[in-house]
Parts: C-alpha cells; structure tokens; sequence
C-alpha cells in the first residue's frame, strides 16, 4: 500500500495531505496538523416530533457516533399453561406408572410366575409353650472380605480368655508360707486360652512356672481348679487342665485358632487378655502388626525364636492371652513387651504356626519332644557389627551349656561363620538347619577363633531339649 493510503487513527489519510512538513526555519520535519474528511450525514431520532434530524458525523481519535439503528417491533408472547399446572400434570403421571407397575409386579408374584431368591434362609426355633422366641442378632461384617467389627470380635473370643492365678509355697525365716488360698494373693497372674471342650488351656511358661497350685478364672466370674500338664521353657509355652466332668465341672468355650502366615504388616489386630492379673480381666486393646518373623533371642537361653511384633497395649498379665485377627481367630500368644522409657508400643506375640506342635507335644508327652539343639548360647554379629569389633560375621558364642557341645572343642568368644557348608548370612540360618534334625544327629561348623585369629572346622553332635 503506498503512502497516499495508509490509515490513521482509523480513518484514511486524504490523498493531498503529506505527514510530514519541512520547517521553513530549520529544514527539519515536523508533524503537521490533520483535518478529517467530510464525513456522511447522521440521523437522530427526535422523539417528541417523531421525526430524524440529519448532523455532521463526527470523529474524535478513532471513536466514532454509530448509525442509529431501526427499532425493530416486538413480537407479543403468547401466554401458555402456568408452569405449576405442567409439574402437577408430570407427577400425577409418574404416580399412575409406577401404580401400574407395581400392581402388575404383584400380580406376578401371586400367580408364581417371578419368585424372590434371598442368600440364606432363617428357621425360626420352635417354642413349645407358645412364647415370643427372640433373635440372636448376626454378627455384621465391616467388609466385603468377612472381616467382623471390633465389638463382634470381642464377644467372640472374651469368653474363652481366663485368667490363671500362680500360688506358690515359700520359705521364710524358717517358716513355710502358702499363697495357695484364702485371702493369700497369689505369686502371680496371667492370661490363658481356652483351646478345646476337654478343658485344656495355652499359656505362657512363666506365667505357671514354680507353681504349687493353680486357679482359673473364667470370663463368667467362676473359679476352677486346674493342673499342670506340660511346660516348655525354651519356647515360653505351657498347657494346663481344668476339670469339665461332674458337679464342679468348668464351661469351656474353646477358642477359634487361625494362622499366623497368613497375616500381613499393618492388619488390624486385637490382644485381649488381664493386664494387671484379675483386676482388669478381659481387657481388649486395639493396635496394628507392627512385623512378622521379628526375631529375638531368649536372654537365658539363648534360642531365638520369630514372633508377631504389634503395637496394641500388653502389659504384665497380657502374658498368655490372645493376639486376634480380624476374623475372630487367635493368631498369635501374647508372651512379652519391651518395657522402657524410651520404647512405647512393643508387644510380642507366638505365632500359632509355631506353637501349635509345641502345643501337641505337651498335651501327648508333657514336653516337647525328639527337639534337637545345638547346645551353646549367643549373639548374632551381622557383616556391620562384625567389622565394628573386628570380628566375621555369623553367631558369637557367648557360652557352651552342653556336654556335647563342649565335647566337640567349641568355646566361648568363637565365631561360627558357617554350618554344614552354609554361611551364616542370616541369624535364621542355623535354626533352620538344626530344626531339621534330631538329637544325636551331627553338624560341621566352621569357626573363627580371635585369640588365634585362626579359622577351623568343628563337628558337634545335638543335644535333645525338652523345655521342662
């Protein structure tokens, strides 16, 4: 586009009009001043004479007065039905409809034609006298998988937790003193679990270890007499009996055991149980499985066993009682607790898988038995620990407790760095091997000793542990 037509401000520039100007005085360009072009007639609607006055069109900087428009006549609306009588209308179809359809639904039914199909069927107990039968109210599960709610697990299980009073007869200063009755209290207290109709009870062994006598309190208040039947110290297990025959017969109600391998990190668990013997009998807390196969070595004997680590409250007389799963079923026995100030939340539970052929061997033989070991106790050093004392990784010998172990020229302060061929790269590797032999089978060990910095190898021949 040449000069002649650029646009300013919006309108065209009249081709006789130049932007630019030379200064008579100084040569030099200037900015001159525009005058607009002619511009067409506007019209104005006057409305007291009814009639269009013409005037100038006028432009300031690009803004311009628009054309005045036509007015366009309106169109009247039609008045229609009120918009209440349509709604009204609607409902009452909706009501005749469905009025229809419910009756030809009924008359399906009664003709046979459709039949309701429920998932179970309820059969009322017949009442010989004629009286109003009440219903017992079906558990409701919180999920689609089964899970019962909390308070339906409590009254499933509270009634096949007791609790076992532990007397004791001592000497004192020359003198005999009982706490088998009266108002003696007792030496200790603990929780219990009913494991079926012929009375038998699981607990912990050090919940009746020492006893003279023992009683137990059942969740409906009453007290029995029971027995000792079989103890295992190694693993913290026992079984006791009460009497279920005759006029003093106990009402056992036998608890559901589930399997501990089934269960997961973070299941919501139940530990229910007599913290503070029976003072607080049937107590429930609430928590989470904190870890499974938690492994911990017993201080006095040195066997390390896996347990359910949860963070639900046990304390002193929990021992023995229930850890439960969401279905009601035991899955683990309540034996310990790390009490510090600094540690909060760490309880210990059995595992049912574990227990349960301890659990036979004591109720068949009193004792565990054909349990082979290996007959020493110790610490395991992982590769870390290890290097921090200069030392191998694998299971320090802190002391030898066997005739055959020391028989076999292992001492204390050793290292076991292997067995039978396999390196220790986990504490659960000689368990592993020993639990699958019997007493009175061999095994190789391979041994660091520091005091010679020599390595060699040992044959050990197993000793039978039978925990009582």
């Amino acid at each position: 586009m040449s000069d002649n037509h650029e646009k300013y401000y919006g309108t065209q520039r009249p081709e006789n009009e130049n932007p630019v100007h030379n200064s008579p005085q100084s040569g030099q360009p200037t900015y001159g001043t525009y005058s607009q072009p002619s511009a067409p007639q506007s019209y104005t609607w006057n409305a007291q004479t009814g009639e269009y006055s013409s005037g100038p069109y006028r432009q300031t900087y690009g803004a311009q007065t628009a054309y005045p428009q036509q007015v366009k006549s309106q169109k009247k609306t039609k008045k229609g039905v009120p918009f209440g009588v349509k709604l009204l209308a609607v409902i009452l179809c909706c009501a005749l409809t469905s009025a229809a359809t419910l009756g030809v639904f009924i008359a399906l039914l009664q003709t046979g034609t459709v039949t309701l199909k429920t998932e179970s069927t309820v059969q009322l107990p017949e009442s010989s006298e004629g009286q109003a039968v009440t219903l017992q109210p079906t558990p409701q599960t919180s999920s689609a998988s089964g899970a019962l709610l909390d308070q339906d697990i409590a009254e499933k299980v509270l009634p096949s937790v007791v609790c076992i009073q532990n007397y004791q007869i001592t000497q004192q200063y020359g003198f005999l003193y009982t706490s088998s009755g009266g108002d003696t209290s007792p030496a200790g207290e603990g929780s219990g679990i009913v494991l079926n109709a012929e009375g038998y009870i699981v607990t912990n062994a050090h919940v009746v270890n020492g006893a003279t006598s023992l009683k137990v309190i059942f969740y409906d208040g009453s007290v029995h007499e029971a027995e000792l039947v079989g103890i295992d110290t190694l693993t913290d297990l026992a079984v006791i009996k009460v009497n279920t025959q005759g006029e003093d017969a106990a009402q056992v109600v036998p608890a559901d055991f589930g399997q501990a391998s089934g269960m997961r990190v973070a299941d919501k668990v139940m530990a229910i149980g007599n913290p503070g013997g029976s003072a607080f009998s049937s107590s429930v807390t609430i928590g989470y499985v904190s870890a499974l196969n938690r492994a911990i070595p017993n201080q006095d004997t040195g066997y390390t066993m896996e347990y359910i680590q949860t963070d639900a409250a046990i304390n002193p007389g929990n021992s023995g009682g229930a850890l439960v799963n969401g279905y009601g079923q035991v899955i683990g026995i309540n034996t310990a607790k790390i009490s510090a100030t600094e540690y909060e939340g760490l309880g210990f539970a059995i595992p049912t898988d574990f227990a349960q052929p301890i659990i036979d061997d004591l109720i068949e033989f009193g004792y565990v038995k054909d349990r082979a070991m290996l007959g020493i106790s110790g610490q395991y050093l992982d590769a870390l620990t290890g290097r921090f004392y200069g030392l191998p990784q694998g299971e320090y010998v802190s002391g030898v407790t066997t005739e055959y172990a020391q028989a076999s020229g292992l001492k204390k302060g050793d290292v076991i760095t292997a067995i039978d061929g396999m390196k220790l790269s986990a504490e659960s590797v000689i368990r592993g091997v020993v639990n699958n032999k019997k007493p009175g089978d061999t095994v190789t060990l391979t041994v660091y000793r520091p005091s010679t910095r020599e390595t060699g190898e040992l044959t050990l021949t197993l000793s039978e542990y039978s925990g009582s």
